[in-house]
């Protein structure tokens, strides 16, 4: 199947989207090396004085969407804004892709103003809820990874979108979380763009 010509435009068209991107990030990452009745801190800043706004406990996981300078310091989306980890505690696990390019499944999306939210699922199936409607499903009948090196950047179809997938930092301009995935979705049906951020569905473990 051959993408359609929009797709080429839907890179330009979201302001909230910073403009470095970054081929590694987001991962995720799971808590190990954690002592038995002990937690890992999340902190505000990248430094252990830092505020405390929670804890991680042994297995817990996390999407990492960059390290700090030094290199020790994780952030992760943590309950509406960012937070920092020690990166020593944190292991790189293996993530869900399609069975066409590899594209990441197992999203959840959404944009604002209008709302409307998305979810990609393992079976590469795709739903879309616009605020106030009914949630249609759908399959993802292809998808393709940009060939420039070092880009892991996604395009797929189903019968009534075309979306792009990029790495990037995105805000969703309503909370303070820099999420690391940003979708941009052509509904081919109305020619409506809708663009917004992801982050990936991780296990709920221990109401966290």
């Amino acid at each position: 199947m051959f993408f359609k010509p929009a797709i080429l435009c839907i890179a330009l068209a979201a302001p909230s989207i910073a403009q470095a991107e970054y081929w590694l990030f987001p991962m995720v990452y799971e808590v190990v090396g954690i002592a038995d009745g002990d937690a890992l801190n999340v902190r505000a800043e990248p430094n252990a004085g830092a505020y405390d706004l929670g804890d991680l406990l042994q297995g817990q996981q996390r999407e990492v969407t960059a390290f700090d300078e030094t290199g020790h310091w994780a952030r992760v989306l943590w309950h509406g804004e960012d937070g920092w980890v020690a990166r020593q505690f944190l292991q790189k696990i293996d993530q869900y892709g399609d069975d066409f390019s590899g594209m990441p499944v197992n999203l959840s999306c959404s944009g604002t103003e209008p709302f409307w939210h998305v979810e990609i699922t393992p079976n590469a199936k795709i739903s879309f809820t616009e605020m106030g409607g009914e949630t249609a499903w759908m399959p993802i009948e292809t998808s393709t990874m940009s060939r420039n090196m070092y880009r892991s950047n996604y395009a797929f179809e189903t019968q009534r979108f075309t979306g792009l997938i990029r790495r990037a930092e995105c805000s969703d301009g309503m909370s303070d979380m820099t999420y690391g995935w940003a979708l941009d979705l052509l509904d081919n049906s109305e020619d409506d763009l809708w663009s917004g951020c992801c982050s990936t569905i991780l296990p709920v473990v221990d109401g966290y």
